[in-house]
């Protein structure tokens, strides 16, 4: 699940659904809550017009500060939640799938998508017999066939539109940690530091949120990433 993920910097389609999105939606409103309610008034004293200032403030502050943070989400996402759940890409549903030992293909499925990536790869796939006395170098094996799998299929729409799908999700989980962070700071700060019972009950708000998104998110990656496995060997047995 790499493809558009090779420059972090890069605002493509999936640059922007993939990764700007999910900070939007992560990360932008806890920065917007610290910014709207100390920052912006601490500099207000020094410029007049102050309303004015305060929107263009709180935007442009929490746009900078977005778009780099969301770099981190990304990581996070990517090496800690992805890297955790599938250790690496050795349990991976296009991994899983195609060990024939799951259920959700049949074994005859399975022989045509091994003849298929010998054929265009000279990877020669597990047999079961083989599967069953050393599991995981048949793991490699599909990890190793999956990679140029991916790359065949680059530029086909329909993985696109999953693989976005799949890493808007991942992504958002990742930033969600930022957030949660941001919010605790905000909370701390709001209560001890700079005291402002709004800013405080809004951090409690999106600490519960960003909980929530963070408890759920095995069930998360799994599902996007189960049907981004479904259609790229769905794509790569049709081309």
């Amino acid at each position: 699940m790499n493809n558009g993920e090779n420059n972090i910097f890069k605002i493509d389609k999936y640059g922007f659904r993939a990764r700007i999105i999910p900070a939007i939606v992560a990360i932008v409103f806890p920065i917007f809550v610290f910014s709207h309610f100390y920052i912006n008034p601490e500099l207000s004293a020094f410029f007049e017009g102050f309303r004015k200032f305060s929107l263009v403030g709180d935007v442009a502050i929490s746009t900078v500060v977005m778009f780099y943070l969301s770099q981190y989400g990304r990581i996070i996402g990517k090496n800690v939640f992805e890297k955790k759940y599938f250790k690496g890409e050795l349990q991976m549903p296009t991994t899983q799938f195609l060990l024939y030992k799951n259920p959700v293909y049949s074994s005859e499925y399975k022989k045509k998508i091994g003849t298929k990536i010998f054929d265009d790869f000279g990877i020669k796939l597990a047999s079961s017999q083989q599967e069953q006395k050393d599991e995981l170098t048949s793991r490699t094996k599909i990890v190793e066939a999956m990679s140029h799998i991916r790359k065949r299929l680059f530029a086909n729409k329909f993985l696109l539109q999953h693989n976005i799908e799949y890493g808007a999700m991942r992504n958002t989980i990742g930033c969600g940690v930022i957030g949660f962070l941001i919010s605790l700071i905000n909370i701390l700060f709001f209560q001890f530091v700079y005291h402002n019972n709004i800013a405080v009950v809004i951090s409690l708000v999106t600490i519960i949120i960003y909980s929530f998104l963070i408890l759920v998110s095995k069930w998360i990656i799994n599902a996007y990433g189960e049907a981004y496995a479904k259609i790229l060997l769905r794509e790569y047995m049709s081309s």
